[in-house]
């Protein structure tokens, strides 16, 4: 991953998540994410080598709003707080940033 693009992830993850957050949460749990986030990003390199600023800028979007709906999750009655966390988290980031890249082309189309 280029420096440049490497910078905004970590940026973005900071954006998220204050260090306050990321420190009550088990090392496994912040692993697991930045392997989710990095996958997402496999899955869209296209997209990011077109508008890298504008696929940073989505993807910080889509990482804040999976982070919020698996936190949710996580404090649920049946939760098992960091399994399901990141369970629900490893769902919903693919899902968003999926629909979100399909939004935006159907909105360039109709330009």
């Amino acid at each position: 991953m280029p420096r440049k693009a490497r910078a905004a992830a970590s940026d973005a993850r900071e954006d998220i998540m204050s260090a306050a957050a990321l420190s009550t949460m088990s090392a496994g749990v912040v692993s697991a994410m930045g392997a989710v986030g990095a996958a997402v990003i496999k899955m869209h390199k296209e997209a990011m080598e077109k508008k890298p600023d504008w696929f940073w800028h989505l993807f910080a979007k889509c990482e804040a709003k999976a982070a919020r709906i698996a936190e949710q999750a996580a404090h649920g009655p049946q939760a098992c707080g960091d399994a399901t966390f990141i369970e629900d988290y490893a769902r919903q980031l693919p899902k968003l940033m999926a629909s979100a890249l399909e939004a935006r082309e159907k909105a360039l189309k109709t330009k």
